[in-house]
């Protein structure tokens, strides 16, 4: 088996800090307006809807890759190593369903009927999957990152902030879906810029130090 070098790990931090920084410039461009009702002053101007959820879901594949290289950075047979991965990995199957139902679903079901009543009703039906994938996937991608706290805590200053970052993250993912659970645009850019700290974190441990230093 071949072994994971220093340059690897910088080439998975680049990945990582890449990823979470396009994936917020989308979010910057998410559409918060009507259809056809023009700009309405939030974020930056709107993007077409496919186009942000698309390149999304292509934000979260390229998070996966970089991420599978923490999971060898931090001891890949360990109990929580493999536990965090697999939620993760969990979670962003979740944000990449929310991201299908709001990116295309919703656009296909207005495109094949032009019955009002159906596209009020399946709306709700698609809002209501839309959430409840995102609040699963929410919880999983946080519950991962603590998962992983332990081990990436003994990675210099960075694991340990990537480590309290984790942590904090999955309080306040429990936290939001005891006390509500929606997940509106603003609690979505809130979200994300804090999955962000963590994730730019844990690229920021890739970027730095030497392999095998927390096994």
């Amino acid at each position: 088996m071949t072994t994971k070098t220093h340059s690897d790990d910088r080439n998975d931090g680049v990945l990582i800090a890449g990823a979470t920084l396009a994936a917020l410039f989308l979010m910057l461009h998410h559409p918060t307006s009507a259809s056809g009702a023009g700009e309405d002053g939030h974020l930056l101007s709107d993007w077409s809807n496919s186009l942000v959820h698309g390149a999304m879901i292509a934000c979260l594949i390229a998070l996966s890759v970089g991420l599978d290289g923490v999971r060898h950075r931090i001891g890949e047979q360990a109990l929580l190593t493999r536990a965090g991965a697999i939620l993760i990995g969990g979670g962003f199957l979740a944000l990449a369903g929310a991201a299908l139902v709001s990116g295309f679903a919703t656009g296909r079901l207005v495109a094949q009927t032009t019955d009002p009543a159906v596209h009020e009703s399946g709306s709700h039906v698609l809002w209501a999957l839309n959430q409840s994938l995102t609040s699963l996937g929410s919880l999983l991608v946080a519950a991962g990152a603590a998962a992983w706290a332990p081990r990436i805590w003994g990675l210099g200053v960075a694991g340990k902030a990537s480590a309290t970052l984790g942590v904090g993250m999955a309080g306040l993912a429990v936290w939001w879906n005891a006390t509500d659970g929606g997940f509106g645009l603003i609690v979505a850019a809130t979200s994300l810029a804090v999955f962000a700290l963590w994730s730019l974190s844990v690229a920021a441990v890739m970027l730095t130090g030497t392999k095998g230093d927390a096994q």
